[in-house]
């Protein structure tokens, strides 16, 4: 008995720990990452600077199309697509809409945390991913960490 709670504690142990957050769930990290908007309430650079940046996220899957909308005004995660600046001296906020898919793992399975998008290329480390919590890290462009909350 105490062999089979033991194999079960190293089974959980081995199939949770994709992500620093949930420790365990049953839900796909597709349906996790899907079932809401996503908005960047932080981001953190390099050298431990946080800053704000205005971007919503909405990852979708209708059938074999995986698509994304990004609503926001920061040229680094919109690719400086028709970025127009405000008088104010801000860009002002933009929408891109392109594909995305989980990165590409041995014998043609994926890596469930690295997403990869298009328009603009993107490389996005998933770190955590939870009903309430997605970071982000762009390993991309500079390595900053975008925190984001439900909308």
């Amino acid at each position: 008995m105490k062999s089979l709670f033991g194999i079960f504690i190293v089974c959980l142990f081995v199939s949770c720990g994709k992500y620093k957050k949930p420790f365990i769930t049953f839900k796909s990290p597709e349906k996790r990452l899907t079932e809401t908007t996503w908005r960047c309430i932080k981001a953190v650079d390099t050298d431990g600077n946080e800053f704000e940046v205005f971007d919503h996220l909405d990852f979708s899957i209708d059938g074999s199309d995986s698509t994304f909308t990004r609503i926001g005004n920061n040229p680094q995660l919109l690719g400086g697509i028709n970025n127009q600046v405000g008088l104010d001296g801000d860009v002002v906020a933009d929408t891109v809409i392109g594909s995305w898919t989980w990165a590409y793992a041995l014998e043609g399975s994926f890596n469930k945390q690295t997403i990869l998008q298009n328009n603009p290329n993107k490389n996005l480390r998933v770190i955590s991913l939870s009903k309430k919590v997605l970071v982000l890290r762009d390993e991309s462009v500079d390595n900053t960490i975008y925190h984001y909350a439900p909308l």
